[in-house]
């Protein structure tokens, strides 16, 4: 029975994979090597004074030791601007009526050694759910894992991303690299059941800035380098009789180097790790 349940997984999770083509929005994870895994999750987040909810639906199908697609899918269900004005005390929220799904990643991770791989992913066109990221992109990253023990996994990774001009506007490249651990405190590998606690630390430059090539060519640099910051950490406990985990996510995104302008973002999940 072992070769028939097997293939049904790879099959479902290659199912997974093919609803996930849709749209999503980009999630902070540390790096692992190919591993079979669902996450439903629901999502609250800050950003500029705006308040959003989401849910999430993040799969990764291993087909073999060494390679695995992955994606993620997200759907915004609502956006309220909240605003004070210092002065008068008045307090203001605005409706954005922005609801829908967020951009999408599709990508697959490749390890043809052991502790040495390669990702890469494709950033589609967002939804009606996301006013971000409305470019296409294209990414490769170097991936490298050290098992440091059984209960905890070190990674990182280097990664240039490129976005496909659209309506005669060229956002520049970019430039990052990510460290993150996976860690299994009071954890029993038998049976699969215990605490998992992970951490993501991400910082990204862009190389370049950005082009209108609607303007004459001496106005068309947008003056928008940057460097940036996201971090996201995690705890959740597996189960024995159950084939699942939960935890609880939080992340701080658009964080800039010398800065203090932030987005948050906390998430509640539903882990099936097969």
């Amino acid at each position: 029975m072992a070769v028939p349940t097997k293939m049904f997984k790879i099959f479902f999770g290659a199912l997974l994979v093919t609803c996930a083509f849709a749209y999503a929005t980009e999630v902070v994870r540390p790096v692992t090597l190919p591993q079979t895994s669902v996450t439903f999750g629901g999502i609250a987040e800050l950003r500029d004074d705006v308040y959003s909810a989401d849910a999430r639906f993040s799969t990764e199908v291993a087909f073999c030791k060494c390679f695995s697609l992955f994606s993620d899918v997200s759907y915004r269900f609502i956006s309220l601007q909240y605003e004070v004005a210092d002065f008068e005390q008045q307090h203001e929220i605005l409706d954005l009526k922005v609801n829908g799904f967020n951009e999408s990643y599709l990508g697959f991770k490749l390890f043809p050694v052991d502790f040495f791989g390669v990702s890469a992913s494709f950033r589609f066109a967002p939804g009606e759910g996301s006013q971000n990221d409305r470019f296409q992109r294209i990414a490769v990253e170097p991936l490298a894992v050290y098992p440091f023990s059984k209960y905890l996994l070190l990674g990182a990774s280097l990664g240039y991303y490129t976005f496909i001009e659209q309506d005669n506007f060229q956002p520049g490249d970019e430039i990052g690299g990510q460290a993150s651990f996976v860690w299994k405190p009071f954890y029993s590998l038998e049976s699969n059941r215990g605490l998992q606690l992970s951490y993501v630390f991400l910082l990204r430059h862009r190389v370049n800035e950005s082009q209108n090539k609607n303007l004459l060519h001496r106005y068309q640099k947008m003056d928008d380098a940057y460097w940036g910051f996201r971090m996201r950490g995690e705890i959740a406990y597996f189960f024995k009789a159950l084939p699942f985990g939960y935890g609880f996510g939080y992340e701080m995104n658009r964080g800039t180097l010398f800065g203090f302008e932030t987005g948050h973002r906390v998430e509640l999940f539903l882990r099936y790790a097969f």
